[in-house]
């Protein structure tokens, strides 16, 4: 009977949780899209900011692009930063003021479907479930700088079957290859200001798989997972597993 009473109670207090007092203005349609709300993204944005206690709202008839002659001053509005290629879409959510300031932006979701439907709703919800300062209702608290990855990051150790990690270093943009389409089958990894491949990669049945020559030469595979690249050839009857940073893939 205790227990019932109790339950019933939390319930009623989960209810009358108040909403964050700012407002969410989403527009219907997106500038990616060609119709109001296609494939649901509109409202599935707005589940996500009332999942966590913020007042969002759907606005009928409205593009992104009249989105800001549509926010008040105590209004905050939705954007869609889109950048994608024929391997990889990429999407970051962003609240802007009624002046156009960005006010917080989340990490980059990422989809390597081939459809736009399952690509886009994919991409946008990885970048909600990282988008830390919603999920810690700190939206208006934080600044975008807070929300942005660093341009320098540390690589992980490189493992070599049967012998010690080698040192962790510091990976720069500059150690970045860029993938570049070479034929329907088949992809380039240059460095930077590179005018021939580094590796050529070739195609498999799996998206996540690639085969990879070096100068000619077959030189292991190069594998997708946990959002990461991975060349793993063999060198001296030893398996290499090298975190393989790519621009584009």
């Amino acid at each position: 009977m205790h227990k019932s009473v109790f339950f019933f109670c939390l319930i009623g207090l989960l209810s009358i949780v108040p909403l964050q007092s700012q407002v969410i203005r989403i527009p219907e349609k997106f500038d990616f899209m060609t119709s109001p709300d296609q494939y649901g993204i509109s409202t599935l944005l707005r589940l996500y900011f009332e999942k966590y206690q913020y007042q969002a709202v759907v606005m009928t008839d409205v593009t992104e692009k009249a989105l800001s002659k549509k926010i008040a001053p105590h209004e905050y509005g939705v954007i869609i930063k889109k950048k994608s290629n024929f391997f990889i879409t990429r999407m970051q959510v962003v609240l802007m003021d009624y002046e156009g300031n960005e006010i917080a932006v989340s990490p980059e979701g990422t989809s390597r479907e081939k459809e736009f439907r399952y690509a886009y709703i994919e991409a946008v919800r990885a970048a909600m479930d990282q988008f830390t300062a919603l999920k810690n209702r700190t939206l208006f608290t934080t600044t975008p700088a807070e929300n942005k990855p660093t341009t320098t990051t540390s690589q992980p150790q490189v493992i070599l079957e049967g012998k010690a990690p080698l040192p962790e270093r510091k990976v720069t943009l500059d150690q970045y290859l860029e993938a570049r389409t070479l034929s329907a089958n088949s992809i380039g990894l240059y460095e930077q200001k590179g005018l021939t491949p580094t590796l050529v990669l070739y195609k498999t049945s799996s998206r996540d798989c690639f085969m990879v020559t070096q100068n000619n030469a077959p030189k292991g595979v190069l594998l997708y997972r946990n959002q990461q690249w991975f060349w793993e050839y063999y060198e001296e009857s030893q398996l290499r597993v090298v975190p393989q940073f790519i621009a584009g893939l």
